[in-house]
């Protein structure tokens, strides 16, 4: 499976201080298993890939529910960021109502 991240956030999967991969629980990311590869992409840069295989699927209702299981690190975000911050940035690339239609889903890599 193919994903795209923007630079910041493919830097840190590249370094690998970025472990947890947060999505929607769409139609796409439920075809997806523990053990799958997942290729990802720098969207600024579609050459710049890297392929990371999928160690955890864990569930959430909500991303304030999902960002407060984990570190702000693991998930991509500042050590200094809280729930409340994390989910309002999660909200510029996602709605609450798509939040509420398909839940969440939080990718160990």
């Amino acid at each position: 499976m193919k994903m795209g991240l923007n630079s910041d956030q493919f830097e840190l999967v590249f370094m690998e201080t970025k472990t947890i991969e947060i999505r929607l629980n769409d139609e796409k990311r439920r075809r997806l298993h523990v053990g799958d590869s997942i290729c990802f992409y720098n969207v600024a840069d579609e050459t710049q890939q890297l392929v990371r295989r999928v160690k955890s699927l864990r569930q959430f209702s909500t991303f304030a529910d999902l960002y407060s299981q984990y570190s702000p690190e693991s998930v991509g975000s500042a050590p200094e960021d809280d729930v409340a911050q994390m989910v309002a940035d999660t909200y510029t690339i996602y709605t609450p109502e798509q939040e509420k239609q398909w839940g969440v889903l939080a990718i160990g890599i």
